[in-house]
């Protein structure tokens, strides 16, 4: 975001709050980031809306639109994750390829339910969310509650289809 008086954009997550303060979240410097931020993320994202059980209700789908980025952007190299797909739930799939690590499901189970089940892993690119032991979510201690996948912006904890 912008803020009148200083001269590069700032994160609205870590910048506090002052009296008087006037915040352009508009502008062409924030913008400019935002849409960036949105090309990394594409760039380590798997783009096959077709098939994706979240198409339609996608945030990333929303987001492009509102910045007017195209899903398939060729500005960043792809770099797509090629882990394995964990159907061992029988409500829902976990897709941690789709995954954009923003912590929603981490956040449900470990906060709101206190739980713990599922968390992050590891740093970097080899970041990930999975269960203690990196076992699958069927045989964990998860009893299939899918809070975790009601709060997923973009499918990679998606119900299955019901035929």
């Amino acid at each position: 975001m912008e803020i009148e008086g200083k001269e590069e954009p700032v994160t609205a997550c870590t910048t506090p709050v002052a009296e008087g303060m006037v915040v352009n979240t508009k502008g062409a410097k924030a913008l400019r980031l935002a849409r960036t931020a949105l090309e990394l993320l594409l760039a380590s994202h798997p783009v096959d809306c077709a098939n994706c059980l979240k198409n339609g209700s996608c945030e990333l789908q929303k987001i492009a639109k509102h910045l007017g980025v195209k899903l398939k952007t060729k500005r960043f190299k792809k770099i797509l994750p090629e882990l394995p797909i964990d159907s061992s739930s029988p409500l829902f799939i976990y897709d941690p390829n789709k995954c954009v690590l923003c912590g929603r499901c981490v956040w449900v189970c470990q906060e709101k339910l206190s739980k713990g089940i599922i968390g992050f892993a590891y740093r970097g690119f080899r970041r990930m969310v999975t269960t203690f032991g990196d076992e699958p979510l069927g045989r964990s201690l998860c009893q299939d509650c899918s809070e975790c996948v009601a709060v997923c912006p973009v499918g990679a904890l998606a119900f299955r289809k019901i035929m």
